[in-house]
C-alpha cells in the first residue's frame, strides 16, 4: 500500500509538507476559439477559418446538437502578454461567405498549477457568432 501512496504523491506533484506543492497540469500558450454549432445550421453547414497572426486553422462547424466546438492556435513562441491579430472566416457548405471578422487580443497569463509553479502559459479565448467575433463569457470553454 506505501509504494502506491507514494506514487500517488509524486504523480500529483505533492511534496508531502502542505507548502509550496506544485500539481503537474499541463498548459501551453494559445488562443482559443469557440462556438454553438447551432449556430451556424446544420450538421458541418459551415466551416470556419480562424487565424491568429499568420497560423491559420480550419473546422467544420459540427453538430447543432452538441452544445459547443472549438479549436485552438498553439503559439510556442510567446513568453509574455503580446497583442495577436485574430481573423475568422465563415464560408456556407456551398462556398458563400457568412461571417468575416478582425480583431486584436491582448494575451493574459495563466498558471494553471498556481503561482510560483511551472508551466506559464499566454492564452486568449474568443466566440464565433453568426454576427463575429466577441467574447466566449457565458459559452463553456471545451
Amino acid at each position: 500500500m506505501l509504494p502506491a501512496l507514494l506514487g500517488a504523491s509524486v504523480l500529483t506533484g505533492c511534496s508531502g509538507t502542505g507548502e509550496g506543492a506544485c500539481t503537474l497540469i499541463g498548459m501551453d500558450s494559445q488562443v482559443s476559439l469557440v462556438w454553438r454549432p447551432s449556430d451556424f445550421g446544420a450538421v458541418d453547414a459551415a466551416t470556419l477559418r480562424f487565424c491568429a497572426n499568420e497560423v491559420c486553422e480550419e473546422r467544420k462547424s459540427g453538430d447543432p446538437g452538441d452544445p459547443v466546438a472549438g479549436l485552438d492556435i498553439p503559439l510556442p513562441d510567446t513568453d509574455g502578454p503580446d497583442h495577436v491579430r485574430l481573423r475568422l472566416s465563415v464560408d456556407s457548405i456551398d462556398g458563400k461567405e457568412i461571417v468575416t471578422d478582425a480583431t486584436v487580443v491582448t494575451l493574459e497569463e495563466q498558471h494553471p498549477n498556481g503561482e510560483g509553479c511551472d508551466p506559464t502559459a499566454w492564452t486568449a479565448a474568443v466566440r464565433a457568432e453568426p454576427a463575429g467575433l466577441t467574447d466566449p463569457k457565458g459559452l463553456p470553454l471545451p
